[in-house]
């Protein structure tokens, strides 16, 4: 558990509260000066919980700190303290949540794209309070706050721990290949309110063959491993119609160039004359006329 220089009660008075862009837990009331300092307390909080939460998953830097969560108002920590550990109280765990605006793929390769889709972003518990049922009572307090279900979110980066998580508690096991670094599971995109598709299927609502290139929204996706390793490439409405009036004009427009090229010099100029030229040109003029050749012309 991790242990602050200052007591923590006042901040958690009950053992999960959430905290939004303000810094400041949901419980929270008081004045400015007692806003200040709860903030202040609250991100040196949040920096420490992020950064032992990069070090389990062996990440170069923490995902969650207090400066991020300031700059998003789409994701919301959850953090969960033992207020009766040692003398000021201990912090157990820490949950970010938010959503995201997301190009996925479906089960059959189709692209999709959801907006506001339901994102685990963070997920950590102390590794001395592990395997107690504090993660399994910090997700569960996160999904009805959210009113979420589990099969209905993405996973950010999931580490191994999360992964056996979700698979222990949810029974998700079988997740749908992406593109990006997000985890999708069977079943995300089944019920009502599921995503549409853009535009890839027929008229019919057979989907297309993910081998195949598909355009969808200015989405150019492909099953190359450029896209495996890189993502989708968004090209948008204005350049998927201006690639396609070049593909149309560029056998009349290079019809075009070739016959206006000038036939003499750089740029249309006249080509300089050239004296050697005009020996050559005006000998052969006379060998053709006087059929003979002459000292004159050899010169």
């Amino acid at each position: 558990m991790v242990d602050f220089r200052f007591d923590i009660k006042p901040l958690f008075p009950q053992p999960i509260i959430k905290v939004t862009s303000n810094l400041l837990p949901h419980t929270f009331r008081g004045d400015r000066r007692q806003c200040l300092d709860a903030t202040s307390k609250m991100s040196e909080i949040i920096d420490s919980l992020g950064q032992l939460s990069a070090t389990s998953q062996g990440l170069n830097k923490p995902v969650t700190t207090a400066q991020r969560l300031r700059m998003c108002d789409t994701q919301t920590i959850y953090l969960l303290a033992d207020t009766e550990a040692g003398h000021n109280g201990a912090v157990a765990g820490l949950l970010k949540v938010g959503t995201k605006d997301l190009y996925l793929f479906d089960e059959t390769g189709q692209s999709r794209k959801v907006e506001n889709a339901p994102s685990i972003l963070d997920f950590y518990v102390h590794e001395t309070r592990q395997r107690a049922g504090l993660g399994k009572r910090l997700f569960e307090t996160m999904l009805q706050e959210e009113k979420w279900t589990p099969v209905k979110c993405s996973v950010d980066r999931p580490s191994e721990k999360l992964v056996g998580f979700l698979r222990k508690h949810y029974g998700l096991r079988h997740m749908i290949p992406q593109a990006n670094n997000f985890v999708l599971y069977h079943g995300f995109f089944d019920g009502p309110g599921a995503p549409a598709a853009n535009g890839n299927g027929n008229g019919n609502g057979d989907a297309q063959s993910p081998q195949h290139a598909t355009r969808n929204n200015g989405l150019h996706i492909t099953n190359s491993p450029n896209t495996q390793l890189f993502g989708a490439t968004y090209l948008g409405e204005d350049s998927n119609r201006r690639r396609g009036s070049q593909q149309q004009n560029s056998p009349n427009t290079l019809i075009q160039q070739i016959t206006q090229i000038s036939p003499s010099g750089r740029y249309g100029a006249p080509r300089p004359t050239c004296s050697m030229a005009e020996i050559i040109h005006a000998g052969n003029s006379k060998n053709g006329k006087g059929g003979g050749s002459s000292a004159e012309s050899n010169r």
